[in-house]
């Protein structure tokens, strides 16, 4: 198994962010990686002869010559849309039918976090929105809110995260982290939050989706995720599974051995 070599984790996020995500996904940087995981990856994202020219007979992988090799022209590279750095699945009224979608996420804050959403559940809050159920939706609307994924890039006053760490986004992405209830550590009733879609962000642009290929959220928002668990069955954990689990750790009923029903 060939080790890939890595010079600056922050360099790689920010250059190749999707070949970089790709890569923590298929097992890291700067130690071995499976062969067989990455000519399976190649088949899907890259170029496979290109990927087996590079593992032929050598030890070691510089990274940026993976990138280049896994750096697969999008299939949707020309969508209806303003320019943008991100591209999405949005809909455009209350049919509900999604479609490509471009558009800019803000500029990354000190605080914020930048995530190559890798996996992002559906939950039926995104179908109720899209359709205008709950009422008008901001459309055009990029929905998802059970984001996960690999860190990419962070803001200069970020600590819990670094380049290559695992993280996820749920419900809201902003909160004004001075009200009583933000001091409560309950942000979810902040009088100012910004959900993660169908919200307007505090610099006026709109809050899209994790249906999209990155998403940048407020460090006190994102979750770290372990390493021993599966990114594509923590993504429900965001919403539906908090959603049971919140009251049940509310109310003391999380603990073992209890026998409990959902309804």
């Amino acid at each position: 198994m060939p080790r890939v070599a890595l010079k600056s984790a922050a360099d790689a996020g920010r250059t190749f962010p999707r070949e970089f995500a790709l890569l923590h996904q298929l097992g890291g940087t700067n130690k071995d990686v499976d062969t067989e995981a990455l000519l399976k990856g190649a088949d899907v994202y890259g170029d496979p002869a290109a990927v087996k020219g590079l593992l032929n007979g050598q030890d070691a992988i510089e990274f940026e010559q993976l990138a280049k090799a896994f750096a697969k022209p999008s299939q949707s590279g020309s969508v209806e849309g303003p320019d943008g750095n991100c591209l999405g699945w949005a809909a455009r009224d209350s049919s509900g039918t999604l479609a490509p979608y471009k558009f800019s996420r803000r500029q990354l804050q000190p605080n914020d976090v930048m995530i190559k959403i890798t996996h992002a559940g559906m939950c039926h809050s995104d179908l109720h929105t899209i359709k205008g159920d709950w009422g008008p939706a901001k459309y055009p609307v990029v929905p998802g809110h059970e984001i996960v994924g690999i860190v990419t890039d962070v803001g200069a006053d970020v600590t819990k995260f670094k380049p290559g760490d695992r993280a996820g986004v749920g419900v809201f992405v902003q909160t004004c982290r001075e009200c009583g209830m933000c001091k409560q550590g309950e942000d979810i009733f902040c009088p100012k939050i910004v959900y993660t879609y169908n919200s307007t962000q505090y610099d006026g642009t709109p809050a899209q989706g994790g249906y999209s290929t990155h998403v940048l959220a407020d460090e006190t928002h994102s979750f770290t995720i372990p390493t021993n668990l599966d990114l594509a069955g923590v993504a429900p954990l965001l919403c539906a599974g908090i959603t049971t689990f919140s009251p049940y750790k509310d109310h003391g009923l999380d603990k073992p051995g209890l026998k409990i029903g959902v309804v």
